[in-house]
């Protein structure tokens, strides 16, 4: 009965009835058969332009503060996961215990390359420098050498002299100083830019570099050629922006030309270094029947690596200069500029500084210097570079990374291709993480066991996952030594007895703007500081 009411339908009532059925399957197959949709995209911050998006949103904003500064900022507002544009470049900014482990855990891989640059072609060794090669075959073969053969436990052991000779000398120039009336105010900054230059550079060439040398064509051309890649190397560029050929070969800006002319210094100098170390190991092994003599790190490497060209068609000599560059660069600069900041902090806190002294004048003594060895009994010096590290990482942002694919951070997706910036300096401030977040105080590393060497995220001053710093091991024993010696050797304080002051400047880096000028006062036996 019910059936032949069916036949009995009208055509358009039929058609109505066929059209439904129709759509009602359709909606059940788009249901079964839809894939999940994407997660949304991070917040953009506003400001934002077609084309050009952010470019000059951080740049002429007439803040002169350090750009992890002013991306905290932006964190407050726009939360610990957000994108920015520079031009076709999509730029994350993470700044949360879950979001970097999202990206140096779960995502590292992904995140293993880096985003192309033109001060890496131009002034890099066309990307060769370990921190600028992109992840592959070239990447983990030199890094497997450097971490193996340059700056391992066992080689770091053998160039230890070197390092207790330079931080001795380097203090018995304050005391001659001081003895002398040459100044009565000491440019401390200056002191250690000196110290750890010609440090690495004799670690390194076996070369006895100073800094301020006057008269030395080399060291000064050296010198004004490693500030100008500092300086070009924190430019605008705008390839790095568009990254189209117009850009290459129209050099708007005048930074290729630039970029050209400082690569061939620094070439020349690196080229004059191997040179020498080639000849002398040439010489050597005639005499000593095939056998070179590793004195330094091109020693090393010219012994490990031999003249057939690597990966990437880079050349040995190549491969070679551009280590030696990513070295002195780390070294030179970084370390430097991370003890300025730790002695501020003793300086402006003389109640921990006394504390400091009072722990090696007990465990040291104060009838010889502190050397590498003691460091691990003295846990509350081990507590202040903790701290230092903390509120001063060396690299604020670190090093930019870039993903090879799409992958999701805090259950956003992130498009292949995005710049990562994480903003270490926001992250170790983090008041969900630290009490106190602002305050200098070592003491909180005793409540906890946490290191910096990667695995507790929301303490990564070295970077973490594969592209870590491979030369935190020697920043450490320098920076230990170092601080270790000044503090042991003198009491500092500032000429009007008023706190230093904590001005940062602007660029990538936490650099302190005015020098560390303080009057010391030898706190050991004088005999302790004849050369």
């Amino acid at each position: 009965m019910h059936y032949h009411h069916l036949l009995l339908l009208s055509p358009i009532e039929a058609i109505a009835a066929l059209v439904t059925l129709t759509f009602f399957f359709y909606f059940l197959w788009t249901k079964i058969s839809r894939k999940p949709s994407k997660p949304p995209l991070p917040p953009e911050i506003a400001g934002g332009w077609p084309v050009i998006g952010h470019l000059f949103y951080l740049e002429n904003d007439g803040d002169d503060r350090p750009l992890a500064r002013k991306l905290s900022d932006l964190a407050d507002k726009y939360g610990p996961v957000f994108t920015f544009r520079l031009g076709l470049s999509r730029v994350l900014v993470v700044s949360s215990y879950d979001a970097v482990k999202d990206c140096y855990s779960t995502n590292d891989a992904v995140f293993a390359n880096r985003p192309a640059c033109l001060y890496g072609e131009y002034l890099g060794y066309n990307n060769a420098m370990l921190f600028l090669a992109n992840y592959g075959p070239y990447w983990r073969n030199i890094r497997k050498l450097v971490i193996q053969e340059v700056v391992s436990n066992t080689r770091l052991e053998k160039l230890k002299h070197i390092r207790f000779s330079k931080v001795q000398n380097s203090i018995k120039q304050l005391y001659s100083r001081v003895q002398n009336g040459e100044n009565s105010v000491i440019n401390l900054t200056d002191s250690l830019e000196e110290l750890c230059f010609g440090l690495i550079v004799k670690m390194i060439a076996g070369k006895n570099y100073k800094l301020g040398g006057e008269g030395d064509e080399e060291v000064e051309r050296f010198k004004e050629a490693f500030r100008k890649f500092l300086t070009l190397s924190m430019e605008f560029v705008l390839w790095d922006a568009f990254p189209i050929p117009l850009f290459k070969w129209v050099d708007f800006q005048g930074h290729i030309k630039s970029m050209k002319r400082t690569f061939k210094d620094i070439d020349s100098i690196f080229q004059s270094w191997l040179d020498e170390h080639i000849k002398q190991r040439e010489m050597l092994m005639k005499v000593n029947n095939g056998c070179g003599n590793e004195r330094d790190f091109i020693d090393v490497m010219l012994s490990k690596m031999s003249n057939e060209h690597l990966h990437e068609g880079y050349s040995r000599d190549t491969v070679i200069k551009a280590t030696v560059f990513s070295l002195v660069l780390d070294a030179a600069d970084t370390v430097s500029l991370h003890i300025n900041w730790g002695m501020t902090l003793l300086i402006n806190n003389q109640h921990v500084l006394k504390k400091a002294q009072e722990e090696i004048d007990t465990k040291v003594g104060k009838d010889r210097w502190i050397e590498e060895s003691d460091i691990k009994n003295l846990v509350y010096l081990q507590a202040i570079f903790k701290e230092v590290l903390r509120l001063y990482p060396p690299g604020p942002l670190l090093v930019p990374h870039e993903n090879s694919e799409d992958c999701v951070v805090s259950g956003y997706h992130i498009p292949k291709g995005t710049r990562l910036y994480t903003n270490v300096m926001k992250l170790q401030q983090d008041p969900k993480m630290w009490s106190n977040p602002d305050q200098f105080d070592p003491d909180r590393f005793f409540a906890t066991d946490i290191d910096f060497r990667g695995q507790h995220y929301e303490f990564i001053p070295f970077g973490s996952g594969r592209r870590s710093c491979p030369g935190m091991t020697y920043a450490l024993q320098v920076e230990y030594l170092t601080i270790g010696h000044l503090i042991q050797g003198f009491n500092f304080r500032t000429p009007s007895d008023e706190p230093l002051d904590m001005k940062e400047g602007p660029g990538i880096t936490i650099r302190k703007v005015n020098p560390v000028e303080v009057l010391i006062t030898p706190r050991l036996a004088p005999e302790l500081y004849k050369v």
